[in-house]
């Protein structure tokens, strides 16, 4: 918005959040419309990770799991350590 940003609103400058000191300038929440004054945090987040906990629980305890045997695992190098061709395992239902 250029009301709010200057002409040069659509460029990209970001000295324009730096003060004069070097520090980062404070620019209050609601000048960012997009945000509707702040960040969003989703309101079920905290009861569907806890649903997931309790979900991973219950497969844990009612299945056994093991590394199927010859596979080879090949880490990927990334930001995210995963494996290569993924975890083969063996599940079977405990009794």
């Amino acid at each position: 918005m250029r009301s709010i940003w200057g002409e040069d609103a659509l460029d990209f400058k970001p000295e324009r959040w730096i003060s004069d000191s070097g520090d980062l300038r404070h620019e209050p929440s609601y000048k960012f419309m997009a945000f509707n004054a702040g960040p969003r945090a989703c309101l079920g987040k905290h009861v569907a990770l806890m649903q997931i906990k309790i979900v991973a629980v219950e497969i844990i305890q009612k299945y056994d799991f093991e590394v199927t045997k010859g596979d080879k695992i090949k880490p990927v190098p990334s930001v995210i350590l995963r494996m290569k061709h993924g975890l083969s395992v063996k599940v079977t239902k405990k009794i």
